[in-house]
């Protein structure tokens, strides 16, 4: 049978695809635009990697696979106060993934690098966790379990997050460590394709949405962070990361046969961040949020208000010690959460709280309809304090936006940030309403999607146009019915 290999590029955007493909700088990409089928593909809400490579694996919205940010709110029942805040996990996501309807098909699937598959679960084939995976060497990152060891040895120190840190002034080794990590994910894609081939092997590259984040204000020259001298010297690391993915996926299409699909997509775009709105800062000071006065609390608060994590960094690099740090994905969470955890918040004079970094709002107690009425409209006015420009595109009640058999357990209350300028952030002892971090990029709602090869679907390929239609598209390409009541089977051609 033809082999089907999906390749996706996380937070690849179609207007950068777009103006790169016409200036010659991605021939891979444009070889799919001129044979195949190509064009824009909308992310969901909100448009981050653990909600969107869900909806992408199932073919389900939100409400119906239960995934709606990068941390759950452990709890009883749902608008309860959580027991605890956890990143989420493959367990969360309550759907059918499409490489189980193909393995019940008989098709073999080798699955790479996809976000929210820890701990990853047997197929026939092999399965390496993606995106929310402590580590490879970790029990349930890799299956079968030995292929962990197999990849150290035969590819090199594979790593399931890129290990790069971004901090100013480090741009040279930022950018190194991002080029390295994707070229060992081209180097294992390689490697599998030769030494594990399956009837559908999909891969996830992390790289170009992490390049994205921390170096957008050196080729946009409207960003208010954009500096004329080092803009000009890193102006095209943005570009170089998206052509070294290109020169990726030309070498695995010199391992395809002439009658294999290739298929080729992201979980989002992406565009510049102008500012984070801390949202339980807002939740506090207007008495939505309340925080115990522990000494934890305490503690947190002011390691928050003075940059104690910052200045604990710099001195680090400072004696060179940094290079032999290596945070935990925990640890990284913990961080950029500002610490926050469900035991910092006292629950019996709470009415609201924010998790995540995509704008949602939880509700709980006894006024729940009222405060979510009330949230709904007062967020409509927020402004950026030093700005003095909105901040709010839209608010939308929870119960409006998600549908299905898990949709009690979504947020009750989502913020649209004008223009995308602006992300969200679940920290709760930040001294600013707003603030400006390393990151200077952030998500946009159109990704891309293209495909090529001899399968008859590719030719409805053009009516792939979110994320929800990209699972049945995978089935029909291989012969199975997307319906999963109709009889199953690969395609024999």
């Amino acid at each position: 049978m033809p082999m089907l290999l999906v390749i996706g590029l996380d937070g690849a955007s179609y207007d950068l695809c777009e103006r790169w493909i016409g200036e010659g700088h991605l021939p891979n990409l444009e070889r799919i635009k001129r044979e195949g089928c190509w064009g824009p593909l909308q992310s969901t809400t909100p448009s981050v990697s653990p909600v969107a490579w869900s909806t992408f694996m199932t073919g389900k919205d939100p409400g119906e696979h239960g995934v709606f940010g990068f941390f759950v709110p452990e709890r009883s029942a749902p608008h309860l106060p959580p027991t605890r805040f956890r990143p989420v996990n493959a367990p969360d996501c309550h759907s059918q993934r499409f490489w189980e309807r193909m393995n019940e098909a008989g098709l073999s699937t080798g699955i790479v690098g996809v976000p929210v598959t820890y701990p990853v679960q047997p197929v026939r084939g092999h399965m390496v966790a993606g995106l929310m995976a402590p580590g490879l060497r970790s029990p349930g990152a890799a299956y079968p379990r030995e292929l962990a060891a197999e990849i150290k040895a035969k590819v090199g120190p594979y790593q399931i997050v890129p290990p790069g840190t971004y901090y100013p002034g480090a741009e040279e080794s930022f950018l190194q460590q991002a080029h390295a990590a994707l070229e060992l994910r081209g180097r294992l894609a390689s490697y599998l394709l030769a030494h594990h081939r399956c009837d559908v092997h999909v891969f996830v590259w992390y790289e170009t949405d992490l390049v994205q984040h921390k170096m957008w204000q050196f080729m946009d020259r409207k960003h208010p962070r954009h500096n004329p001298v080092t803009g000009k010297r890193w102006a095209g690391a943005i570009l170089d990361i998206y052509q070294h993915a290109d020169a990726l996926l030309g070498n695995l299409c010199e391992q395809l046969g002439p009658g294999d699909t290739l298929v080729v997509l992201s979980d989002h775009g992406a565009g510049p961040l102008h500012g984070t709105l801390h949202l339980n800062t807002w939740l506090r000071e207007q008495g939505y949020l309340v925080l115990r006065q522990g000494y934890q609390q305490q503690l947190k608060r002011a390691a928050n208000r003075y940059g104690f994590v910052q200045h604990c960094s710099a001195l680090a690099r400072l004696f060179g010690v940094s290079r032999w740090m290596r945070p935990s994905q925990g640890a990284r969470r913990a961080l950029a959460s500002g610490f926050l955890s469900a035991s910092d918040i006292d629950w019996a004079a709470t009415r609201a709280y924010s998790l995540g970094f995509e704008g949602a709002i939880y509700v709980v107690g006894e006024r729940r309809e009222q405060t979510i009425a009330e949230l709904v409209g007062c967020l409509q006015e927020l402004r950026d304090p030093t700005a003095g420009e909105p901040m709010v595109q839209g608010v939308q009640r929870g119960a409006d936006l998600y549908h299905g058999d898990y949709a009690n357990y979504a947020p009750d209350v989502v913020l649209h940030l004008r223009d995308h300028l602006y992300s969200a952030s679940q920290k709760a002892f930040a001294p600013k309403l707003v603030g400006m971090g390393v990151d200077s990029g952030t998500h946009q709602p159109e990704g891309v999607f293209g495909a090529l090869g001899c399968a008859r679907a590719v030719r409805s390929g053009h009516e792939v146009v979110d994320l929800s239609t990209v699972a049945r598209f995978l089935l029909e390409v291989v012969g199975i019915s997307s319906d999963p009541t109709c009889p199953k089977g690969p395609a024999s051609s």
